[in-house]
């Protein structure tokens, strides 16, 4: 059982969706009994088990459809039926029928034991995850407000003493890299969110270069700067790639209108905007019309 857990909680560092099912009751002669835990991730079995056989296959399975879907939580109840005995009409195996206990639904399988297994299943979700370039003070301050917002947030930064004085929980995962152009290694998720606060432009550029090269299907990448250095990176970017490269995902100067230019303004505007762009609400951005720029 600690090994369970100690997989659930690293799954969840990791930000990996995961189902936790427990059996929480039973009837007759089941191969699980009550307690019976088993967690199952994208790839299938982790650990743990619920007896095997009909219910623990039927489950794996189940899983891969709650992964894809919004519910937090599923209960569910399994009657097992030896379906060629020949008692009579044969059951419909599988199908979804009406319970008194609302929330649970019920469906049969066949095994010869003839007993009944109640499942619930808990459903720990992806975070929308947010990569942050710079963790300088309103790098730091973007990382906070994110990950007390649901975030789950990788911070990249070539400055270790910056890295090493960021609050633990005011970030989900921190790295020393090299900006690029130098290699980078680390795989991003393309569902994700990007901001670039690096401590100068001479990095910011390169950094949005790579990403928009790598990662073109990003929803939203917001770029930290003034007027002038926005113009002069989308030029740069225009010159040097024409069409073959898109800016529709690119926010910058970034952020919503709010006033202020404190750490904390900014963090407020940042996120404000990216939980405009996640909930697609028409906003007041302060990006530039880059149509307008090189003309």
């Amino acid at each position: 059982m600690f090994e369970l857990f100690r997989k659930l909680s690293e799954r969840i560092k990791e930000n990996r969706p995961t189902i936790l099912i427990t059996i929480t009751r039973t009837r007759g002669a089941t191969p699980g009994k009550t307690g019976f835990k088993i967690l199952v991730g994208e790839e299938g079995r982790v650990t743990g088990t619920i007896g095997g056989g009909a219910v623990e296959f039927h489950a794996i399975d189940k899983c891969k459809e709650l992964i894809k879907s919004n519910t937090a939580y599923y209960n569910e109840i399994i009657q097992l039926v030896d379906n060629d005995k020949g008692q009579g009409e044969k059951i419909n195996l599988k199908k979804e029928q009406e319970t008194n206990s609302p929330g649970t639904t019920k469906i049969v399988l066949p095994a010869w034991c003839g007993g009944e297994v109640e499942l619930f299943y808990e459903i720990y979700k992806a975070q929308n995850v947010l990569y942050i370039f710079g963790a300088g003070h309103v790098g730091a301050a973007v990382s906070d407000l994110a990950v007390r917002h649901g975030f789950y947030v990788e911070i990249f930064d070539n400055r270790k003493e910056i890295l090493d004085a960021l609050p633990e929980k005011s970030y989900s995962q921190k790295h020393l890299i090299e900006y690029p152009p130098a290699q980078f290694t680390h795989t991003l998720d393309d569902k994700g969110y990007v901001f670039i606060v690096t401590q100068s432009h001479r990095y910011d550029l390169p950094v949005l270069e790579y990403l928009l090269n790598n990662y073109p299907s990003f929803k939203y990448i917001g770029m930290i700067g003034s007027k002038l250095k926005v113009k002069e990176c989308v030029s740069f970017l225009k010159e040097k790639y024409g069409k073959e490269i898109s800016l529709d995902n690119l926010y910058a100067p970034v952020g919503i209108d709010i006033g202020g230019d404190t750490p904390v303004d900014i963090s407020l505007a940042v996120l404000a905007e990216l939980f405009a762009v996640i909930n697609d609400k028409q906003v007041t951005h302060l990006r530039l019309n880059y149509a307008e720029i090189g003309k």
